[in-house]
């Protein structure tokens, strides 16, 4: 990581022979101090140096220029400076200014932006997943007068074993500090609601049990758990089931969503 030096106060620039004075100065008070003992590439050898608070648009090569004779002043360093230098050739003066540190990230420090939308799902048979008690979701039809029942989803992006066909998420309802986990309950792999503390959730690395492997095909998803690879959100055939974690074996399951992104 590039470390600036420390600024002064006062805007101060450098003024050489090719863009002689192209910094005015508004205070008629201006300051100009000329350092004689610097070897420097104005054929008086000096520095010349302005106070100005007026603000100017200089191109790369300028502006590091005046970086450049700032560090000299400060450090007395003597590093020649090429007239015919352009943007491309000060990358090496850089080195000569910012110092370099090695920053150490942990999960304590890591960037936890989280990039999330709101959505709903339907099942190939139309059906729509709306909340049961306090801990259980089911799917069934729907008309317009009560189509305000069913689940919104906040489907957060989240860090996983991501691929071209799979994109980890996380499923949490929206406004509600509950997200749909995987867990084992009586040796076998079984899909619940969960609670979680709000200050803590959504977080971009969920633990695994929360992650699911979104898979697109065509206009239908799917929701792979990634705690039990292979293992799908799934609903009944039948009307008013339980949502639940299917391995899709016995070929009547339904997999197969289509999701509905709401605005914000």
């Amino acid at each position: 990581m590039a470390v600036v030096p420390e600024l002064v106060n006062e805007m101060i620039y450098y003024s050489g022979n090719e863009d002689d004075l192209f910094f005015e100065a508004s205070d008629p008070k201006q300051m100009k101090n000329c350092f004689q003992d610097l070897d420097l590439c104005c054929p008086e050898g000096a520095i010349e140096l302005q106070i100005s608070h007026q603000h100017y648009n200089h191109n790369f090569r300028q502006v590091v220029s005046i970086i450049v004779a700032m560090e000299k002043l400060r450090k007395k360093m003597l590093v020649p400076c090429a007239k015919a230098s352009q943007d491309g050739d000060l990358s090496s003066l850089l080195s000569l200014i910012f110092e370099e540190e090695f920053v150490i990230w942990d999960d304590a420090h890591e960037c936890d932006a989280v990039r999330s939308l709101n959505c709903t799902l339907h099942d190939t048979e139309q059906k729509c997943l709306v909340l049961s008690g306090p801990y259980e979701l089911k799917a069934l039809h729907l008309n317009n007068q009560n189509l305000n029942k069913q689940v919104v989803f906040s489907m957060s992006f989240v860090q996983g074993e991501e691929s071209n066909d799979k994109i980890p998420v996380a499923l949490g309802l929206k406004d509600k500090n509950m997200y749909l986990s995987c867990v084992m309950k009586d040796n076998k792999p079984t899909l619940q609601l969960e609670s979680v503390d709000p200050k803590i959730y959504p977080k971009k690395k969920m633990e695994k049990r929360f992650v699911f492997n979104k898979i697109e095909i065509k206009n239908k998803v799917e929701f792979e758990s990634a705690n039990f690879p292979n293992w799908y959100i799934s609903t009944s055939q039948a009307e008013n089931m339980p949502v639940f974690l299917g391995d899709g074996q016995n070929g009547q399951d339904i997999t197969d969503f289509t999701m509905e992104v709401m605005s914000s």
